[in-house]
């Protein structure tokens, strides 16, 4: 099972849970039970971003708005 980022899309709370592909939209925030979004955090795994780019650019090829 994978670790997936979460937010709030209520309160903001950000937090990670342990979740199956199955049961991710089941997730709700341990503050409010309100419903979240997951988020992409850390470096990008994406072939398409190998690629050479200026520092602090996003990465425009991947969904996850990388930054290299």
């Amino acid at each position: 099972m994978p670790m997936i980022n979460f937010q709030c899309k209520d309160c903001g709370t950000k937090f990670s849970e342990l979740v199956t592909s199955r049961n991710k939209d089941q997730v709700r925030c341990p503050l409010c039970r309100g419903e979240v979004n997951q988020i992409y955090e850390g470096k990008c795994n994406s072939l398409q971003s190998i690629r050479k780019s200026n520092a602090g650019e996003a990465c425009h090829t991947c969904p996850m708005g990388c930054k290299h």
